[in-house]
């Protein structure tokens, strides 16, 4: 049986880690504005395989403690390498006074943190959109989309921060009564400002006319091309049931296509199943698993 230990990483490595990153273009993520980071060595069986990257966040009842990064020379099959990993892991956070974990890791390990207890709050998903399949991108072309006016995103911002906060404390992304996420609350603030930011994509979806929907994103540079990050979209109720987000998706590839976007890259929450899955049978791909476990 493996055995894994976390220690504190000292000060020259983790300076050489932060240094090696940021040359790599992937710099150690900032905290948080209420954060505290930790970074760590990870040993298996007396050996250092990697470090990871923690911090501890207040949380209702306690402290969370997130795992920002984890960079590890593992492989992603050898579960029982895994398995004692993850166990040590929690013990750290334990004796850092967290009551809950919660990481990201790649779909491949989702199911060693599955055995250990985590519950899937969210699936990252993503696609490249192929320059060439313009033509294919909405077969069905009932839904347009259209920017928001600026009533309507004064509605959208109130609706979607019960939207986005429901479905968190839903899928256990966020601990049900945690009360303000500060840097949601400053991403809407901007939202309703007129006009609003030129990076922030938010769409009315119609048929005929009629507004059925809304979705909002963002646009972001990587490596000199653009990507979208999806947030939040929906359908009105009324609108529900009659076969629309197909084409409502088509509609919005085929803008993100039109803005030169490369990749398309969204979030889903767990329970979200049929969600996740209308998205994979469009040609996605699952980038990475986030999970949580309650360590008390």
């Amino acid at each position: 049986m493996s055995r894994a230990r976390v220690l504190p990483m000292p000060g020259p490595e983790l300076a050489a880690w932060r240094e090696a990153r940021a040359a790599d273009g992937a710099p150690l993520p900032e905290a948080a504005r209420d954060g505290a980071q930790s970074a760590v060595t990870l040993e298996i069986d007396g050996v250092a395989v990697g470090g990871a990257l923690l911090e501890l966040t207040p949380d209702v009842g306690g402290t969370r403690c997130s795992l920002r990064v984890l960079q590890t020379t593992l492989p992603r099959d050898a579960d029982e390498h895994w398995a004692a990993a993850v166990s040590a892991l929690e013990a750290h956070a334990r004796e850092l006074g967290a009551a809950v974990l919660v990481v990201g890791v790649a779909p491949e390990l989702a199911r060693v943190f599955t055995a250990a207890g985590f519950q899937a709050t969210m699936t990252g998903i993503g696609k490249r959109l192929d320059p060439g399949s313009a033509p294919e991108l909405q077969e069905d072309r009932r839904v347009a989309v259209r920017p928001m006016t600026q009533a309507e995103r004064a509605q959208y911002v109130v609706d979607v921060r019960g939207l986005l906060t429901a479905g968190m404390e839903r899928a256990g992304v966020l601990s049900p009564g945690a009360g303000r996420i500060e840097e949601l609350e400053d991403r809407l603030a901007r939202l309703a400002a007129d006009p609003p930011p030129e990076e922030e994509m938010l769409l009315t979806a119609e048929v005929d006319g009629t507004p059925v929907g809304r979705a909002w994103g963002t646009y972001v540079t990587r490596d000199g091309a653009l990507d979208f990050l999806g947030h939040s979209l929906d359908l009105f109720p009324e609108h529900r049931g009659q076969g629309l987000t197909k084409s409502f998706l088509g509609a919005l590839r085929r803008h993100a296509h039109e803005a030169g976007v490369r990749d398309v890259h969204l979030r889903v929450y767990g329970h979200a199943d049929n969600a996740r899955q209308t998205f994979l049978a469009a040609g996605a791909g699952i980038a990475d698993v986030h999970l949580r476990k309650e360590l008390d």
